[in-house]
Order: C-alpha cells, then structure tokens, then sequence
C-alpha cells in the first residue's frame, strides 16, 4: 500500500504539469486534432445480384437527379459485393437520397448507416480501478460537471486499454455519446479515485504495428514481417540500429505514397498519410 501511495503523489504532481485548454499556446492549440463534420452515410446495393457496380451508379444517378433536386453528394465509392457506399454532411441530403430512391426505384436496396459514439482516452489511470470503477467515477466524483447529460445521452463504455512505462497505470480509451464527449473534451481533466486525470479526445484510427499500415491491428495483418517505423527496414524499432544511433527518421508510408518529405516517425500525429486517413476514419463517427 505504502508504494502505491508513494506512485500516486508523483503521478498527481506529473499530472498537474499537463497544460489546460485555455492556458496553451497558439502552436499547441493547432497541434490539436481537427474535428471535422461527420459524414452520414447510406449503402445501396441492386436487388439484381448480376448489376455491376458502374451498373449501380447509373441506377442512382437516375434515381435521385442531384442536379434537378439540388442533392450535396460529399463522397461516393464502390464497395465489395456491388455496393456502392455514398455519404452527405448534410443530414437532410441523405435522408432524401434514401427518400427519392424507395419512392423511385425498387431495384435498388438503401442501408443507412448510423455514425459511431466517439472515442476519449483517461491518462495515467491507476490499474487498480476496474472499468466499472471507473464509469462509478466519472458519474459520482464528477456529478457537477456530467449534471446536465440527459439519461438518453448516458453511453460510456471501455473499449480497451493502452500500456504505460509505470506498470501502476494505464491509459483507458472509452466510447462515449457526443454530448459527453464534448462535455468531457472540454473540461480537460476529471476526477478518478485518488487522481485527477487528463481526458483527451481519441482518433478512431487503426494502424497496424507489423506492416503499419491502416484499418487493420497487428492481430488480423496478413504480412509476415515487421516493418521498422523509424527507417521502414524488416525489423521492430527497438532493434533498428539506425533509431539507437539517432540518425533522422524516414516514414514508411510517406515513402509508399512517394512523398518528397518523409523525414519522420511513421507513428507521427502530423504525418500526411496518416492525417488523410485520420479525417476519413473520423468522418464515421457523430461528434453532435
């Protein structure tokens, strides 16, 4: 117990060191992530199995007459199966695409798709606390700051949790409603047992540590070798020679898409290949 007391007196004097919203710089505040508008998205599909995905474009390009009905279509993709994937910042573009397409066409299938809860990430958690302990503590030791979410507006779950160096904490990344992220986001720290911890706002974006590429983990990557994200050579970046020697870094990724700069880590926030994908991988969830 002694030593636990001891981890969390340094951990509350690291934590109080992070700097506040209102207190950064303006270089710190345009380091934070940018929140774009999200994207509402629907996925239509022809009932004739055998109608190609050109196929399908044409069907709703006949259906909903953007021009004539003055529809914002923001994106449009062909999927696997034949489906053709089309998204809209505007809710009510996509709800009279999915509208005009059941009243005109009833050889097309509309699937809309409901946006994802966002992610925030709790800094330096004691491991001790269980994910039920920690959802008790936002609701009870933060009652002032949550007083307001309605009980419709009350989804918090773990999704998982991230290792740190001090094996008596961890990172603690949950799924959240809108209304509580924002009020979570812009409030900066709570309150978690003992500790006040910062609560950051989390990309939903998924790189794989072995082939680091995106949209897929470690776990379900069909490469065979690792890939280094300081100098992209077949091995893990603890044992690439070129980090413990400190010479500058060159990203995988930024080198794939044959980007003139690419002198930096592959795991870099400000990377362009990872920034792109970041806004798409964004674009799914409904942050209001």
């Amino acid at each position: 117990m002694e030593s636990i007391k001891e981890e969390v007196i340094k951990l509350s004097d690291d934590i109080m060191r992070h700097t506040p919203v209102e207190n950064m710089t303006y270089a710190q505040k345009v380091a934070l992530p940018k929140i774009g508008q999200p994207i509402h998205t629907v996925v239509i599909s022809s009932v004739n199995e055998r109608d190609t995905g050109d196929e399908v474009v044409t069907k709703i390009r006949n259906a909903i007459d953007a021009k004539s009905h003055g529809i914002r279509v923001d994106r449009l993709r062909k999927g696997k199966e034949q489906k053709v994937i089309i998204g809209c910042k505007n809710k009510e573009d996509i709800d009279k695409i999915v509208n005009t397409i059941r009243e005109t066409d009833t050889t097309l299938n509309v699937e809309e798709k409901k946006n994802k809860d966002p992610l925030v990430i709790l800094k330096e958690v004691l491991t001790i606390n269980t994910d039920e302990d920690i959802i008790k503590a936002i609701k009870t030791q933060n009652s002032r700051l949550v007083a307001e979410i309605q009980e419709a507006d009350w989804r918090i779950s773990v999704k998982y949790r991230k290792r740190c160096r001090n094996s008596f904490v961890n990172d603690v990344v949950l799924q959240v409603s809108p209304k509580l992220w924002k009020t979570l986001t812009e409030e900066s720290k709570i309150h978690i047992d003992l500790q006040r911890v910062p609560v950051i706002d989390q990309s939903p974006l998924i790189q794989c540590s072995r082939c680091l590429a995106y949209g897929h983990g470690r776990r379900l990557c069909k490469e065979n070798q690792d890939v280094c994200s300081h100098c992209s050579g077949p091995h893990l970046r603890k044992d690439c020679p070129m980090w413990m020697a400190g010479s500058a870094p060159a990203c995988h990724n930024c080198q794939v898409a044959k980007k003139d700069n690419y002198d930096h880590n592959t795991f870099d926030k400000n990377c362009p290949i990872r920034m792109k994908w970041d806004k798409l991988a964004r674009s799914s969830v409904a942050y209001c």
